[in-house]
């Protein structure tokens, strides 16, 4: 065979080789990026969770009445709308139930209730919200339903 002609598949062998490694670098920093906007969503998501607890339990002990307390209340709001602005710049967003009824693959029953006003699945209240990335899931929703 000729020489030049080795050569050239040596060659094209070559740049076949370090083109699949270059894929394979690329994909792995894209599963990277992807796993790094996972962590710091999951963080952000249970800095929210802290916030909603806390005026929650405000809220239970009626300590959320005085002057002082709804302006410290509104500015963790703001703090709020900020990482929630956040989220949604990258895509992420809580899980909406627009009618008020169980989404199988984005929510776990942690509880179930009997009410023979109500359907089976529908939401008595949402114990922690969920989130979600286009059609990707963050974090399950944890939610009560009706099951009769």
């Amino acid at each position: 065979m000729n020489p030049s002609i080795i050569e050239l598949e040596k060659f094209i062998t070559q740049n076949l080789q370090s083109e699949n490694f270059l894929k394979n670098e690329v994909e792995k920093k894209e599963h990277e990026k992807h796993d790094l906007l996972q962590d710091i969503s999951l963080g952000i998501i249970d800095i929210l969770d802290s916030f909603e607890r806390v005026e929650e339990s405000l809220s239970e002990k009626g300590q959320d009445k005085s002057e002082d307390a709804i302006k410290t209340i509104n500015r963790y709001r703001t703090i709020q709308k900020k990482l929630i602005n956040f989220l949604n710049k990258y895509g992420i967003s809580k899980i909406e139930f627009p009618d008020n009824r169980l989404i199988v693959g984005l929510c776990e029953v942690v509880e179930t209730e009997p009410d023979s006003y109500r359907k089976n699945d529908d939401i008595v209240s949402i114990v922690r919200s969920g989130y979600i990335r286009g059609k990707e899931l963050i974090r399950a929703a944890q939610i009560i339903v009706v099951k009769n």
